[in-house]
């Protein structure tokens, strides 16, 4: 609080305590300069009135709330979870840090379907040129002709890359569109998506697929909450996606929240 009390205060002269306090909507304001200096602790349901004042993120709030309960923690189990709580999120983020971001060739990557499978295939499998193979355990079925073409252009766009013995690798374990994605390209890529989902219904038992669906009534604000939730959800779907040292199989997971009706 005081590093964003200092930053806010060196970016504004306008900007003080008096102007912090009405921000996050205290009614004492000098409970923020009593927190700041040390005399008084932040309660659970103070940390969340910051939090929400702030505007922070979820992921932000939680780290947040997280950091004030390891704090003032009156057991060590208490101080023990939050702990917990804290390294998870920091995990998090590490893990999107070191992804691998999209900036080349993104049109072509994201083209087909099968090029992202064939490359968790390599991932998993290894590869070392029987592109027959290969194609065998792509799903829905592809040509070796196709999948050679697949690993061209995943080694263009150094996503894979060969060995001195022919053995193919990964060149990044997780891979992220970032921000400046192709918005065309991506288009495609979730239409392919999208029909792989709705073909999986007759192609795969149920025990093997999960499909759901939910009808909302809901306003833009809750729209924006629920988007978010999806965001910081499959984040750490990656994570353990990340971390499976057992994998054997590639799954494809979308997600969609649609208009379907409303006021016009």
């Amino acid at each position: 609080m005081q590093d964003y009390y200092n930053f806010k205060k060196a970016s504004s002269n306008s900007f003080s305590l008096r102007v912090f306090s009405d921000k996050i909507g205290f009614k004492a304001k000098d409970f923020i300069s009593r927190v700041m200096n040390g005399e008084k602790n932040l309660s659970p349901s103070s940390a969340s009135k910051i939090a929400s004042g702030l505007n922070l993120s979820v992921r932000e709030r939680s780290f947040f709330e997280a950091l004030v309960l390891f704090n003032q923690a009156d057991s060590t189990k208490e101080r023990d979870n939050a702990f917990a709580q804290i390294q998870k999120i920091l995990k998090l983020v590490r893990f999107k840090e070191k992804q691998h971001l999209m900036a080349f060739y993104q049109y072509e990557v994201f083209s087909h379907w099968r090029h992202l499978v064939i490359r968790s295939l390599i991932g998993m499998f290894g590869f070392s040129g029987d592109y027959e193979s290969l194609a065998k355990q792509v799903q829905p079925k592809v040509t070796p002709d196709e999948t050679k073409k697949s690993v061209e252009l995943l080694e263009k766009c150094n996503l894979i890359q060969k060995k001195s013995n022919g053995e193919y690798f990964l060149t990044e374990n997780a891979i992220t569109t970032g921000n400046k994605t192709s918005k065309l390209a991506l288009r495609g890529f979730h239409q392919h998506c999208l029909r792989l989902a709705i073909d999986s219904i007759d192609r795969e038992e149920p025990s093997k697929r999960n499909i759901s669906a939910l009808t909302l009534g809901i306003s833009k604000n809750s729209y924006d909450q629920i988007v978010e939730k999806i965001n910081e959800f499959r984040k750490e779907i990656a994570l353990l996606a990340e971390e499976d040292e057992n994998a054997d199989s590639v799954y494809q997971m979308n997600f969609q929240l649609f208009p379907v009706g409303g006021k016009k």
